[in-house]
């Protein structure tokens, strides 16, 4: 964690051994150089000035290059002292420097370093331990501390405690002491290091027994050296042991200390270091309030606290103390922390929502650490490269053993848990009011089922729990143990198999009944609503925010099982219970619009039949039914009587279906029991082809009075309902009657009386009716589901005068409630008669009236066909719509612009020009507003997230850039040749877009550069001129121009390729600031490493050192991304690997230490799984590049699994795979790697002998002792 935004990144584990007291800092010169202490050079050339030695004096010789450059490769310091006590003596010599380091630069930051580290490094007794190789007493001020100088150090083998301060180099004395016993010449240090060795042996004794901290050192001084080279000369020492605090990038400093078995912590600058010590010392003089006041930071949003500052929360909340106060917190802490604490929820992907201004949300803006990974890919996730999830096991925390038992386990809900995660669970019981945590259990893969059992036993003990939550709750706890949801739901083949070896056993009677049950299936949300949790409380909150919910039962696989007879009743009721549990559970998820299979599946069917998992199995309930009704008609008619009427999912269908069975019931008795049903069941549309086709089926066996009965009951029409004004309700009513009552008659279902006179003055009231709505009514079309469609007949707009076109199509926007259809019948006009259309718009426009989405469907579906003087006049208006117009339709108008221009210039090149300088004008004098793109911001609470708009994807989505790729159409429609030259006439357009204002501006350049290639070929002279100086860096538009250059994606044509190569070559690093996206940076690598690889050594290639150089410019995580490209250059050509990458890697990539990073570990290693059977001459190209690492990534996947045909690395190689483990996995680990056990065993089993390798041996004790 960080203690301040621009800080060092403190490991965890550190924090944690400081507060336990077992952390000892060994400080050097750097500590004491803000109190006026001299660094080792200015010390030397203290000395060395009293002394004054001849120029020509081998003194001076060795110390002269420290004068003339402190950062060369000069003569060891200690060296040279070794010099000046030879010539001088070493008396005279250390006098003078303890007459140095005796003098007090006066002031007042006079030991107030000493001072903080003194607060840092303590015993769990308060009491600080130090170890320095400084003289100065500085750490002795303002305190009565134990001393300790050589060689009389603590015994820590014997228990001795290394409180006080341990001066290991000497502790200053008087100028007029017998001795001065400082280590500082090369003699010195070889008696404390090497030949008597009693700062090595003390040092290792404090690495035994302690955490070590090196602060004020570079890894270059003398001290170090010599230290680390005595402990480390055979790599066995824990690099999680020993730190070191120094200055510079992450990837340099950690390629200088690791080879010296240091952990490295990198920090800008000086300053910065000293203020996050100062936080530490705070945190280590009281760690609980420290971690109290962290803690109490989470009553905050986290999305209004800057990623350090919620990376402090995540560091509490990995140990036990920080869980345990969050989980007792009895402040209120703000929800969507647990967005925080999980790692896939920070990580995701940005999202939107839709439309123009929709609004975008970055997770990892909102959620993110100050030390996560971004632009995570599927790769990495394959790798086992992600985010911490808080929610997960990690090390440090207890694995209790009652989990791991094969017999005699805790009932599920009762197995215990690590004390974290056990507080935890207890914070996230304790906000089960808050929708935010019902949408992160829903986005879980399944709960921990003590989890699941306290949100129960929290649900009970909530008594003022929103009723709402308190449901969806348990919908959620549902989904959660039926563990059908957490894996692939074979069930159903399970039974087959039981079925075929068992039979129909009573065992086997209820796994159907298990099987048969509904499964609640609830998957996360899409879009925005799936990377941010809602921001309602429960009465406004729709379903939808939280998830897709959706009931499944009985799931046959379209693969059928045989019944017998004598098991039909009991099949059929546990079939039936199981649907009566689904209706109720589509009730319980709010399902209002839920299509169920016909019950006659081939009568009046246009189209395919429909439906949805859960409604399948009801055409298996139907053909059970037709079973039981011949084979035991008593048992299906006890049956019948259980059905709920009230169902509004499946039995309501079901009970009209089984009143058609003669078998079962009488003509009077399904009369009796169809007028008694209620109005809303029997005029309800989804079983109108149930009930109808009852009465067409029975009517002519019901008796007269009870056919005039059930005739009144239908002209009589259903009750008015609530979306139904008083107006609208007659003509409503009317039409339904019609419907129903007509297809009897056409069935041949006579009415009663007066009964047909009355139906038919109904029908002649209803304008334009066809008998095909009464067969509509009953007919089932597989293509009706439920969502909104478009109707765009423009029946109601066609006949009408012109004037009277426009406010008549306004009335129709708007959407009937409780229809799926919007009417849009000016559309259709359109597409029918574009010239009515065009006029309408044209007289409404005399009033000033310019509907939008009229003329927006004017213009995008006016058919091609239309005449050639419709065309015109078409264009005209265009060219003369207003300003203030063209600026609401520029999305609109821009995109039919830049898909259609071509055309339009062929028709009419006069009117084509005309329309896109008019709308340009007036997208333009819209001003800045209206040149921005369609893209909309991120923000955060409200406040937008500044992110660079100036990109290729900003471009193609601004109406600005739309012009822009429209002139380009337009030059591309001519035949083009080389040096044809772009025509003045789009040229001098171009320079309008260019100087447009807003965004605009930077659109219309990141369109033109990303033509570059092609441009180049036409009119190079221009491009060379006009636009590469737009991509110097110090260009205004620069960053928009190779925004568009680079997402072209194709590598520049050799002669652009000569004059952007010097730009090319310096691009890296500038590209990699001025964005976060690294694919840009990513693209130039590629295009580089592409120019070197195929084109070396020519004009339009790159030279050796030119892309080697390139190489060490860029980021770590862009040479890792390169070493990405490297593997499908190796895969993409015929011998690639051989002949390009291995040559590549032996002769150009840098062999400098600082570029051997862990991650590039990683990235060397996903690289060879796909080398094939080049495996080893690859390896032994990378191997050089390969370095000791320990993380909790799991890179090697191929090594132990086989893809397609191939046998897994191991296999085919397994003594470059024994080599590789050896030369990654360091020698001391704190865990094993995932699959190094894997690994070994299949190393044994491909090469036998190899288990007597002594690196075999070494890995294996590594596995054994884990």
């Amino acid at each position: 964690m960080r203690f301040h935004a621009n800080g060092p990144i403190i490991p965890d584990v550190l924090l944690e051994r400081s507060d336990a007291g077992r952390v000892v800092f060994l400080c050097g010169a750097g500590v004491s150089l803000p109190s006026g202490m001299p660094s080792f050079v200015g010390l030397t050339q203290h000395v060395i000035d009293f002394f004054d030695p001849p120029d020509d004096s081998e003194i001076m010789r060795a110390f002269q290059p420290w004068i003339d450059d402190p950062t060369g490769t000069n003569t060891p310091l200690d060296h040279i002292f070794n010099l000046l006590h030879l010539e001088y003596g070493r008396d005279e010599v250390n006098a003078l420097v303890t007459e140095r380091l005796q003098a007090s630069a006066g002031s007042d930051q006079v030991g107030h370093h000493h001072s903080v580290v003194k607060r840092i490094s303590t015993s769990p007794n308060g009491i600080p331990q130090i170890v320095t190789t400084n003289f100065d007493l500085l750490f002795e001020m303002d305190g009565d501390l134990p001393t300790f100088a050589p060689p009389a150090f603590p015994d820590l083998t014997f228990g001795r405690s290394v409180e006080g301060i341990t001066y290991l180099h000497g502790r200053l004395t008087n100028e007029d002491a017998d001795q001065l016993p400082y280590v500082l010449s090369s003699a010195d240090f070889g008696r404390a290091y090497l030949s008597e060795a009693w700062a090595t042996n003390f040092i290792r004794d404090l690495l035994e027994h302690y955490t070590v901290v090196l602060v004020g050192y570079q890894a270059e001084d003398p001290p170090i050296k010599y230290l680390l080279q005595g402990l480390n000369h055979d790599g066995q020492f824990d690099r999680t042991r020993i730190y070191a605090f120094d200055k510079g990038a992450p990837e340099d400093i950690e390629a200088k200390w690791r080879d010296r078995g240091v952990t490295a912590i990198a920090y800008s600058d000086h300053p910065v270091l000293w203020q996050t010590m100062e936080a530490w010392a705070d945190r280590a003089d009281d760690p609980r309030e420290w971690r109290r006041v962290v803690i109490a930071t989470t009553e905050h949003d986290p999305k209004s606290l800057l990623p350090y500052q919620r990376g402090q929360v995540a560091h509490a909340v990995r140990s036990v103390p920080g869980a345990k106060l969050l989980g007792d917190a009895q402040h209120p802490t703000h929800p969507e922390w647990v967005c925080v604490f999980s790692g896939f929820i920070r990580s995701a992907k940005r999202a939107s929502g839709y439309g123009d201004d929709a609004e975008v949300f970055e997770p990892n803006v909102g959620y993110g650490l100050d030390d996560d990974l971004h632009n995570l890919t599927n790769e990495d996730y394959r790798r086992g490269i992600f985010n911490e999830d808080l929610f997960s096991w990690r090390h440090g925390d207890e694995n209790p053993t009652d989990a791991h038992r094969l017999g005699g386990k805790a009932p599920d809900g009762h197995t215990s848990v690590p004390p974290r995660l056990l507080y935890l669970l207890r914070w996230v019981g304790k906000h089960l009011s808050s929708p935010v945590i019902a949408w992160w259990a829903i986005k879980q893969n399944g709960l921990h089922p003590r989890l699941l059992n306290h949100i129960e036993w929290r649900l009970g003990q909530n008594e003022e729990l929103d009723d709402r939550a308190r449901q969806i709750w348990s919908l959620i706890i549902d989904h959660h143990k039926d563990p059908r949801n957490r894996e692939w739901d074979g069930d159903w083949f399970d039974l087959k198999r039981r079925v075929a070896n068992e039979g129909w056993s009573p065992s086997v009677l209820r796994e159907f009944g298990r099987v048969a049950a509904p499964k609640l299936d609830i998957k996360p949300p899409h879009s925005l609503a799936g990377a941010r949790p809602p921001s309602v409380d429960w009465p406004d909150l729709e379903l939808g925010h939280l998830g897709q919910f959706e009931v499944n039962f009985l799931e046959r696989h379209k693969d059928d099982l045989t019944i017998p007879d004598e098991v039909l009743p009991q099949v059929f009721g546990l079939l039936e219970d199981a649907m009566k549990a689904t209706s109720g559970m589509l009730s319980d998820i709010g399902k209002t619009y839920f299509v169920t299979p016909t019950c006659y599946p081939d009568r009046e069917v246009d189209g395919k039949d429909r439906h949805n998992k859960a409604a399948d199995a009801m055409i298996f309930f139907v053909e059970l039914f037709e079973r039981l009704v011949q084979t035991a008609p008593d048992i299906a008619l006890g049956h019948f009587l259980t059905w709920p009427i009230e169902d509004q999912f499946f039995f309501k269908k079901l009970i009209l279906y089984a009143l058609s069975k003669e078998d079962l019931f009488g003509p009077e008795e399904v009369g009796e029991r169809i007028l008694a049903l209620r109005q809303e069941t029997f005029w309800n549309s989804d079983v109108a082809r149930e009930l109808v086709f009852l009465l067409v089926d029975r009517w002519s066996a019901f008796p007269e009075p009870l056919r005039y009965q059930l005739g009144e009951r239908l002209l009589s029409g259903p009750d008015q309902e609530s979306y139904w004004s008083d107006e609208v309700y007659p003509s409503r009513r009317d039409e339904i009657v019609a419907r129903y009552a007509r297809y009897l008659e056409m069935q041949g279902c006579e009415l009663v009386g007066d009964q047909r006179e009355r139906l038919a003055a109904v029908i002649d009231g209803i304008e334009n009716w066809s008998d095909g709505w009464a067969t509509s009514t009953v007919t089932e079309r597989g293509s009706r589901v439920g969502y909104v469609g478009t109707d765009e007949t423009p029946d109601v707009v066609v006949d009408l005068a012109v004037g009277e076109i426009i406010p008549r199509a306004k009335e129709d926007l708007q959407r009937d409630f409780g229809s799926f259809t919007e009417k849009r019948p000016f559309t259709g006009l359109v597409k029918a008669n574009p010239r009515k259309a065009l006029s309408a718009l044209s007289v409404a426009a005399k009033e000033n009236d310019y509907p939008q989405v009229f003329w927006s469907a004017m213009i995008k579906e006016l058919p091609d066909d239309v005449a050639p003087r419709l065309q015109r006049v078409f264009l005209h208006r265009l060219s003369r719509l207003p300003p203030a117009v063209i600026v609401e339709l520029r999305h609109t108008v821009c995109q039919w612009l830049e898909q259609n221009i071509t055309k339009l210039i062929e028709f009419n090149d006069e009117l084509a020009w005309a329309v896109f300088d008019n709308v340009v004008d007036g997208v333009v004098g819209g001003g800045d507003n209206a040149t921005e793109s369609g893209i909309g911001e991120v923000s955060r609470d409200g406040e937008v997230i500044p992110q660079s708009r100036r990109t290729y994807e900003h471009a193609i989505n601004g109406p600005l850039g739309m012009c822009a790729e429209a002139l380009f159409h337009a030059v591309l429609s001519e035949k083009q040749e080389q040096n044809l030259l772009i025509p003045d006439y789009i040229k001098s357009r171009i320079e309008r877009l260019f100087a447009s204002p807003g965004e605009g501006s930077d659109h219309a350049v990141s369109i033109t550069f990303s033509k570059l290639n092609w441009l180049m070929f036409v009119d190079p002279e221009w491009v060379e001129h006009r636009l590469i100086p737009m991509l110097a860096f110090d260009h205004t538009a620069a960053e928009p121009a190779w925004n568009g250059f680079l997402r072209s994606n194709r590598v520049p044509w050799p002669p652009l390729a000569v004059l952007v190569k010097p730009l090319l070559l310096q691009a890296v690093p500038w590209v990699e600031n001025q964005t976060s996206d690294r694919d840009l940076a990513m693209v130039i690598t590629q295009w580089l490493g592409w120019m070197y690889i195929f084109k070396r050594d020519e004009d339009d290639g790159l030279t050796k050192q030119e892309m080697r150089r390139v190489l060490r410019e860029m980021s770590d995580d862009t040479r890792n991304q390169f070493i990405w490209w490297l593997g499908q250059i190796g895969q993409g050509n015929d011998d690639g690997w051989e002949t390009l990458v291995a040559p590549f890697l032996n002769e150009v990539w840098p062999r400098e230490r600082i570029y051997r990073t862990a991650s590039s570990v990683e990235s060397w290693i996903s690289m060879l799984d796909y080398t094939g059977t080049s495996f080893p001459v690859v390896y032994a190209s990378v191997k050089r590049y390969l370095v000791p690492v320990e993380n909790d990534h799991h890179p090697f996947y191929r090594f132990t699994r086989e893809v397609g045909e191939d046998e897994p690395i191991t296999m085919q190689f397994p003594v470059e795979t024994l080599d590789l483990l050896d030369s990654v996995i360091p020698k001391v680990l704190s865990r094993t790697p995932y699959e190094l056990p894997k690994i070994l065993v299949l190393v044994s089993e491909a090469a036998p002998d190899l288990r007597a390798d002594h690196r075999y041996l070494r890995l294996m004790d590594l596995v054994e002792r884990m």
